[in-house]
């Protein structure tokens, strides 16, 4: 059976408690997110040279000296932000002058 306990000092900050860890170097961890959302999750030391599988997150953590661990940067593989499309690469400055040399009446390009 498995129970949450909630983080006092969470400071709405995104942390990690482990909880337990197993023979195999993975370790059951509670992770309290902004907006006070926890989730269970395993960690486990990330393998020089193996790929993440889709959805795996890679974090670094800062110990707070209370047992918890503050994700000061993480990256979850194979989430796109965009939600499929593409990265924007040109501002709106720039596509405003696009526009008026590519597109300038009486002119052709």
């Amino acid at each position: 059976m498995c129970r949450t306990v909630t983080l006092v000092n969470c400071d709405n900050k995104d942390l990690v408690r482990p909880l337990g860890s197993g023979p195999d170097g993975q370790t059951v961890i509670e992770r309290h997110r902004p907006g006070h959302t926890t989730e269970l999750a395993i960690a486990a030391p990330s393998v020089e040279g193996q790929p993440l599988s889709p959805g795996e997150e890679l974090a670094t953590v800062r110990a707070r000296g209370d047992g918890t661990y503050e994700v000061v940067d993480s990256y979850v593989h194979g989430v796109d932000d965009q939600c499929g499309k593409p990265a924007q690469v040109a501002t709106a400055l720039y596509r405003d002058g696009w526009a008026r040399t590519f597109s300038a009446p009486g002119g052709s390009a």
